[in-house]
Protein backbone atom coordinates (compact mmCIF):
# COMPACT_ATOMS: atom_id res chain seq x y z
CA UNK A 1 0.00 0.00 0.00
CA UNK A 2 3.26 2.36 0.72
CA UNK A 3 4.17 1.27 -2.96
CA UNK A 4 0.63 2.51 -4.32
CA UNK A 5 0.81 5.78 -2.22
CA UNK A 6 3.72 6.92 -3.89
CA UNK A 7 2.74 6.09 -7.21
CA UNK A 8 0.14 7.99 -6.65
CA UNK A 9 2.10 11.27 -5.41
CA UNK A 10 4.74 10.38 -8.40
CA UNK A 11 1.58 10.99 -10.82
CA UNK A 12 -0.03 14.30 -8.50
CA UNK A 13 3.87 15.52 -9.47
CA UNK A 14 3.70 14.87 -13.16
CA UNK A 15 3.76 17.72 -14.46
CA UNK A 16 6.00 19.49 -11.24
CA UNK A 17 9.55 20.75 -13.22
CA UNK A 18 11.98 18.31 -13.20
CA UNK A 19 14.28 19.98 -10.19
CA UNK A 20 16.44 18.80 -7.27
CA UNK A 21 13.61 21.74 -5.24
CA UNK A 22 10.48 19.42 -6.86
CA UNK A 23 12.22 16.26 -5.80
CA UNK A 24 12.39 17.20 -2.23
CA UNK A 25 8.78 18.54 -2.35
CA UNK A 26 7.89 15.36 -3.45
CA UNK A 27 9.90 13.70 -1.08
CA UNK A 28 8.69 15.61 2.04
CA UNK A 29 4.98 15.37 1.11
CA UNK A 30 5.23 11.99 0.78
CA UNK A 31 6.57 11.19 4.29
CA UNK A 32 3.97 13.22 5.58
CA UNK A 33 1.00 11.37 4.08
CA UNK A 34 2.94 8.20 4.90
CA UNK A 35 2.69 9.46 8.63
CA UNK A 36 -0.84 10.07 8.39
CA UNK A 37 -1.26 6.91 6.38
CA UNK A 38 0.68 4.97 9.36
CA UNK A 39 -1.41 6.43 12.13
CA UNK A 40 -4.54 5.66 10.25
CA UNK A 41 -3.62 2.40 10.83
CA UNK A 42 -2.44 2.38 13.49
CA UNK A 43 -5.51 3.54 15.08
CA UNK A 44 -7.83 0.72 13.46
CA UNK A 45 -8.65 1.66 10.32
CA UNK A 46 -8.02 -0.57 7.22
CA UNK A 47 -5.34 -0.11 4.97
CA UNK A 48 -7.95 0.70 2.26
CA UNK A 49 -9.93 3.00 4.41
CA UNK A 50 -6.55 4.46 5.05
CA UNK A 51 -5.38 4.84 1.83
CA UNK A 52 -8.50 6.50 0.69
CA UNK A 53 -9.00 9.05 3.57
CA UNK A 54 -5.22 10.16 3.26
CA UNK A 55 -5.84 10.85 -0.65
CA UNK A 56 -9.01 12.47 -0.08
CA UNK A 57 -7.82 14.53 2.01
CA UNK A 58 -4.13 15.78 -0.12
CA UNK A 59 -5.86 19.04 -1.13
CA UNK A 60 -4.65 21.44 -3.90
CA UNK A 61 -1.70 19.64 -5.31
CA UNK A 62 -1.25 22.30 -8.49
CA UNK A 63 -1.27 25.41 -6.06
CA UNK A 64 2.02 23.65 -4.84
CA UNK A 65 3.56 22.71 -8.67
CA UNK A 66 2.28 26.12 -9.61
CA UNK A 67 4.25 27.56 -6.63
CA UNK A 68 7.33 25.45 -7.87
CA UNK A 69 6.99 26.46 -11.45
CA UNK A 70 7.01 30.29 -9.70
CA UNK A 71 10.04 29.53 -7.54
CA UNK A 72 8.78 29.06 -4.27
CA UNK A 73 5.80 27.32 -2.57
CA UNK A 74 4.47 29.80 -0.21
CA UNK A 75 4.30 33.71 -1.83
CA UNK A 76 7.66 34.32 -3.24
CA UNK A 77 6.96 38.08 -3.60
CA UNK A 78 6.38 38.54 0.78
CA UNK A 79 9.22 35.81 1.11
CA UNK A 80 11.69 38.12 -1.16
CA UNK A 81 10.59 41.40 0.65
CA UNK A 82 10.98 39.35 4.22
CA UNK A 83 14.93 38.22 2.68
CA UNK A 84 15.15 42.18 1.86
CA UNK A 85 14.21 42.88 5.48
CA UNK A 86 15.76 39.82 6.93
CA UNK A 87 19.21 40.89 4.77
CA UNK A 88 18.77 44.43 6.22
CA UNK A 89 18.62 44.20 10.03
CA UNK A 90 21.02 41.93 9.66
CA UNK A 91 23.52 43.93 8.16
CA UNK A 92 22.80 46.82 10.80
CA UNK A 93 22.92 44.70 13.45
CA UNK A 94 26.62 43.20 12.84
CA UNK A 95 27.97 46.38 11.90
CA UNK A 96 26.66 47.60 15.42
CA UNK A 97 28.57 44.36 16.55
CA UNK A 98 31.66 45.53 14.68
CA UNK A 99 31.49 49.27 15.68
CA UNK A 100 30.98 48.39 18.77
CA UNK A 101 34.29 47.00 19.40
CA UNK A 102 36.19 49.69 17.01
CA UNK A 103 34.62 52.38 19.62
CA UNK A 104 35.94 50.23 22.51
CA UNK A 105 39.50 50.61 20.57
CA UNK A 106 38.75 54.24 19.88
CA UNK A 107 37.93 55.06 23.34
CA UNK A 108 40.30 53.39 25.40
CA UNK A 109 43.48 53.58 23.19
CA UNK A 110 43.22 57.06 21.17
CA UNK A 111 41.06 59.00 23.88
CA UNK A 112 41.99 57.42 27.09
CA UNK A 113 38.32 57.25 28.14
CA UNK A 114 37.40 55.53 31.29
CA UNK A 115 37.37 51.87 30.75
CA UNK A 116 34.34 50.90 32.04
CA UNK A 117 32.30 54.06 30.49
CA UNK A 118 33.86 52.68 27.38
CA UNK A 119 32.52 49.06 27.86
CA UNK A 120 29.10 50.23 28.95
CA UNK A 121 29.23 52.08 25.38
CA UNK A 122 30.12 49.13 23.56
CA UNK A 123 27.66 46.74 25.44
CA UNK A 124 24.73 49.16 25.14
CA UNK A 125 25.33 49.28 20.90
CA UNK A 126 25.92 45.00 21.34
CA UNK A 127 22.66 45.28 23.04
CA UNK A 128 20.57 47.34 20.36
CA UNK A 129 22.37 44.84 17.97
CA UNK A 130 20.88 42.24 19.95
CA UNK A 131 17.65 43.68 19.77
CA UNK A 132 17.53 44.26 16.40
CA UNK A 133 18.18 40.32 15.59
CA UNK A 134 15.75 38.85 18.00
CA UNK A 135 13.09 41.33 16.28
CA UNK A 136 13.76 40.15 12.87
CA UNK A 137 13.70 36.28 13.95
CA UNK A 138 10.05 37.07 16.11
CA UNK A 139 8.13 39.59 13.95
CA UNK A 140 8.25 36.98 11.14
CA UNK A 141 4.75 36.17 10.27
CA UNK A 142 3.07 32.56 10.98
CA UNK A 143 1.59 30.76 8.22
CA UNK A 144 -2.19 30.11 8.46
CA UNK A 145 -4.00 27.64 7.02
CA UNK A 146 -6.93 27.59 4.72
CA UNK A 147 -8.22 24.50 5.01
CA UNK A 148 -7.61 21.01 6.63
CA UNK A 149 -6.08 19.36 3.95
CA UNK A 150 -2.34 17.57 4.39
CA UNK A 151 -1.28 20.18 1.27
CA UNK A 152 -2.27 22.80 3.54
CA UNK A 153 -0.80 21.21 6.71
CA UNK A 154 2.53 20.86 5.28
CA UNK A 155 2.56 24.33 3.73
CA UNK A 156 2.24 25.48 7.43
CA UNK A 157 4.82 22.54 8.80
CA UNK A 158 7.14 24.26 6.13
CA UNK A 159 6.67 27.99 6.86
CA UNK A 160 7.67 26.98 10.49
CA UNK A 161 10.26 24.85 9.80
CA UNK A 162 11.54 28.00 8.28
CA UNK A 163 11.24 30.08 10.87
CA UNK A 164 12.93 27.72 13.64
CA UNK A 165 15.57 27.91 11.31
CA UNK A 166 15.63 31.42 11.28
CA UNK A 167 15.69 31.60 14.93
CA UNK A 168 18.08 29.00 15.88
CA UNK A 169 21.02 31.11 13.15
CA UNK A 170 20.05 34.12 14.70
CA UNK A 171 20.96 32.69 18.21
CA UNK A 172 23.72 31.53 17.38
CA UNK A 173 25.22 34.31 15.25
CA UNK A 174 24.44 36.60 18.90
CA UNK A 175 26.05 33.90 19.98
CA UNK A 176 29.53 34.41 18.45
CA UNK A 177 29.15 37.88 18.20
CA UNK A 178 29.00 38.28 21.95
CA UNK A 179 31.57 35.72 22.13
CA UNK A 180 33.69 37.94 19.96
CA UNK A 181 32.97 40.87 21.99
CA UNK A 182 34.05 39.55 24.90
CA UNK A 183 37.13 38.12 23.77
CA UNK A 184 38.16 41.85 23.24
CA UNK A 185 36.64 42.74 26.54
CA UNK A 186 38.33 40.34 28.56
CA UNK A 187 41.75 40.36 26.59
CA UNK A 188 41.82 44.52 27.15
CA UNK A 189 40.89 44.61 30.26
CA UNK A 190 42.97 42.00 32.04
CA UNK A 191 45.85 41.97 28.96
CA UNK A 192 45.42 37.95 29.35
CA UNK A 193 45.48 37.66 25.32
CA UNK A 194 47.93 33.91 25.64
CA UNK A 195 44.44 32.62 27.33
CA UNK A 196 41.71 34.41 26.43
CA UNK A 197 41.58 32.21 23.20
CA UNK A 198 39.76 29.55 25.58
CA UNK A 199 36.61 31.77 25.41
CA UNK A 200 36.02 30.50 21.74
CA UNK A 201 36.26 26.62 22.52
CA UNK A 202 33.66 28.01 25.33
CA UNK A 203 31.38 29.53 22.05
CA UNK A 204 31.23 26.21 19.76
CA UNK A 205 30.64 24.31 23.20
CA UNK A 206 27.23 26.79 23.52
CA UNK A 207 26.68 26.34 19.80
CA UNK A 208 26.59 22.70 20.04
CA UNK A 209 23.97 23.12 23.53
CA UNK A 210 21.86 25.35 21.26
CA UNK A 211 22.05 22.70 18.23
CA UNK A 212 21.09 20.40 20.87
CA UNK A 213 18.19 21.83 22.62
CA UNK A 214 15.93 22.73 19.71
CA UNK A 215 16.75 19.24 18.15
CA UNK A 216 15.46 17.22 21.74
CA UNK A 217 12.22 19.99 21.91
CA UNK A 218 11.37 19.12 17.88
CA UNK A 219 11.75 15.29 19.11
CA UNK A 220 9.26 15.88 22.26
CA UNK A 221 7.00 17.85 20.17
CA UNK A 222 7.02 15.31 17.71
Amino acid sequence: MIEKLRRNVEDLFENAPKTHRAYELKEELLSNLMDKYNDLVSSGKSEEEAFKSVMSGIGDVDELIKGLKDQDVLNYEEIQKRREKSALVLSVSVGLYIMSVVVLLLFVEVFHANEVVSVCLMLTMDAIATGLIIYNAASRSKYIKADDTIVEEFKEWKSANSKEKEIVKSIKSIVWLIIVALYFIISFTFGIWAFSWIIFIIGAAIEKVISLSFELRKYKNE
